[in-house]
């Protein structure tokens, strides 16, 4: 049965943030039409000189150099924006210093890790002032220029990213939120008791949200936008190169939880993997290696997980029993392959192209057919455990009086065996007296209705204490056990009494019962079973008198 009330909370989830993205793409489209505000976006990539020589951009310079031009009209709420890759830099205007490069340090260790932009705070002062600059380039392994200049505010620059990068940053927003709904809504099912084949599912359902959202907030980073609006360029940076380095490992957990690798090989290879990312975090937490180097070391991890989780979906497409699930999970493959293809050759052809965005599609691309074969399988093992608890329920539950039976009584003292026991901790045996006299002379549905109504009167005395359980053992037989003190176990028994006087039937005006109680308060440093022994031989004492009281033939009653 569709649960309506989820599928409007879900609707409404993806109403609100649709509606946010059309606010905000209108806010930031409702300027003109390129990505700079006119009034507040002065370029400068022209008329910058070294020495007196003409600097065109890119321009790289592996040595420490300056560059001088002449600063526009500027105000207050301005900044002069130098996009490069820095291991320090100085500002001057008209020889006066007014911006240096602090040294980033984390955990008392230097690192170049943030260094991309030079933001300097223009005054009105400066206007049509000379403008110096000193750079000294980080030595990277593909190279550091100085790509672009501009004077922009704040928010200009901040709206020129988000139009710039509209793709990702709503690929990025996407991906975090429908990863975070993923995720709560498997760690729901996976504290819940399930099969183990389920409970894989769920797991694979996590793993694919916490890839999305380590996407989503490693795309949205590498934006710069949060930079922007936040500040904060060393905390952003790393957090970026963290979500980039954990996503292979997201990614390898998901493909293990859907392919069910849960192998001593599967577990040692996955822990081998998690070491590596660890010991590359706190090398560079340490400053034995830069954290831009960490990407590099990513980029292997990435290429050697390719490979495994090829290998685990072959391994799972020759296996795999189910037709639909096989050409689902090939086509997801081959997509894959395709679109990392297509990856490659943007970044051999430009490092500075956008091919994480592109490597993130294909991945989602990939995970959404994972995610189709998850759904199937967490599909399929509701509908078995559903048969499953019909099964259980049948096995456990008295068919006459819907009871709970002999073996889920039992069950129940196992499971209670080994426990430290309350001293209130009670057992309450009942036989119902003349069952045979009764099926003998008024016939088998008059029995029927005679137990039935023992046990309506044993659930109205007792099933209101939350730590009862009540059992039919079979026969005549039933049995009660519950936490009461005495004055509660008395009232009990009295109500019971009086329900069993009161209680009419078709054929049976009144019931007689036999009952033997005994609890730990009056029998200490015994055993479950030894207290049920007990209530059980009191049981018998009582239906003793009860026939001796009587005078009937107990024999005739066999």
């Amino acid at each position: 049965m569709v649960d309506w009330g989820f599928v409007r909370r879900v609707i409404a989830t993806i109403y609100i943030i649709v509606i946010c993205f059309i606010i905000v793409v209108g806010f930031a489209y409702s300027n003109q039409d390129d990505a700079r505000l006119r009034e507040n976006y002065v370029s400068m990539d022209n008329g910058w000189t070294n020495n007196g020589v003409d600097v065109v951009f890119p321009y790289a310079n592996k040595e420490e150099f300056v560059i001088e031009n002449t600063l526009p009209l500027v105000y207050g709420d301005q900044f002069l924006v130098l996009k490069c890759y820095y291991d320090k830099a100085a500002v001057y205007v008209d020889g006066n210093e007014v911006y240096h490069s602090l040294d980033n340090t984390l955990f008392g260790q230097e690192s170049d890790v943030g260094k991309k932009e030079i933001h300097v705070l223009m005054k009105p002062e400066y206007s049509y002032k000379t403008v110096s600059v000193k750079i000294v380039m980080q030595k990277s392994l593909y190279g550091s220029e100085l790509t672009e200049a501009f004077i922009t505010t704040r928010s200009g620059y901040g709206i020129r990213i988000l139009k710039e990068e509209m793709l990702p940053i709503v690929l990025s927003v996407i991906l975090f939120f429908t990863g975070l709904w993923e995720a709560l809504i498997a760690i729901h099912f996976i504290l819940r008791k399930s099969l183990i084949l389920r409970k894989l599912s769920f797991q694979a359902l996590l793993y694919s949200g916490s890839f999305s959202m380590l996407a989503g907030t490693c795309l949205l980073c590498e934006t710069r936008l949060l930079t922007v609006i936040f500040g904060n360029n060393t905390g952003f940076a790393i957090l970026e190169i963290m979500c980039f380095v954990l996503m292979p490992l997201a990614f390898l957990e998901l493909v293990r939880a859907v392919n069910f690798r849960i192998s001593r090989r599967d577990n040692v290879l996955d822990g081998i993997y998690a070491m590596l990312i660890l010991g590359a975090f706190l090398f560079a937490l340490f400053g034995v290696v830069e954290w831009g180097n960490i990407v590099i070391f990513a980029h292997v991890i990435d290429v050697s997980m390719i490979f495994l989780v090829a290998y685990y979906s072959y391994s799972s497409i020759k296996a795999e029993k189910r037709k639909s699930e096989r050409r689902l999970i090939a086509m997801g493959n081959l997509l894959f392959l395709f679109v990392c293809v297509i990856a490659l050759a943007m970044y051999i052809n430009n490092i500075d192209s956008n091919y994480n965005v592109i490597v993130i599609i294909g991945l989602v691309v990939y995970i959404s057919t994972q995610i189709g074969i998850i759904y199937r399988r967490i599909g399929l093992k509701v509908e078995e455990e559903a048969e499953l608890v019909q099964v259980k329920e049948l096995a456990y539950t008295d068919e006459l009086t819907k009871l709970t039976n002999r073996r889920y009584f039992y069950e129940e003292l196992n499971s209670i065996k080994d426990r430290e026991l309350s001293s209130d901790t009670t057992v309450v045996f009942f036989d119902v007296n003349r069952l045979k006299y009764t099926n003998d002379t008024l016939g088998h549905d008059a029995g029927d209705e005679l137990l039935i109504g023992a046990a309506d009167c044993i659930k109205k005395a007792f099933q209101d204490n939350s730590t009862s359980v009540i059992s039919r053992m079979g026969g005549d037989e039933f049995i009660a056990m519950l936490i009461a003190s005495k004055a509660e176990l008395t009232r009990r028994l009295e109500n019971f009494k009086k329900y069993t006087y009161e209680w009419k039937g078709t054929y049976i005006d009144e019931i007689s019962v036999s009952v033997g109680a005994a609890s730990l308060r009056d029998n200490p440093g015994i055993d479950i079973n030894t207290l049920c022994k007990i209530a059980d031989d009191n049981m018998y004492l009582a239906k003793k008198e009860y026939y001796k009281d009587t005078g009937f033939d107990r024999r005739l009653d066999r």
